[in-house]
């Protein structure tokens, strides 16, 4: 598994965020692929990407917090071994706070 966090730090941040995000979507040639991080806790964040592996190679995960990138870093290395996971790519893309700055 590749995990791959997208903040918008920086002075530039949000406007890189922004440009890397809609770089992201045109990729991706089905929304079935994006998954909203807003709608889940961290742990049904991790459920969710458990099932959506099963079909996707590749996902974009929007909108998540500091919480969620933390359970999806650490189900990255409890499951290093799992051979099902070794090819899956995650983009997490970091919440912004209403000023444009990571939350």
């Amino acid at each position: 598994m590749h995990v791959q966090v997208i903040t918008g730090d920086g002075p530039d941040g949000e406007n890189n965020r922004l440009r890397h995000i809609k770089e992201l979507k045109a990729w991706f040639t089905r929304p079935a692929k994006i998954v909203h991080a807003e709608a889940y806790d961290p742990a049904g964040l991790i459920t969710i990407l458990e099932v959506r592996a099963e079909t996707e190679r590749e996902l974009l995960v929007l909108e998540c917090s500091r919480e969620q990138i933390q359970a999806v870093l650490e189900w990255q290395s409890q499951t290093d071994d799992f051979i099902e996971y070794e090819n899956l790519l995650l983009h997490l893309v970091r919440k912004q706070n209403p000023n444009g700055e990571s939350q």
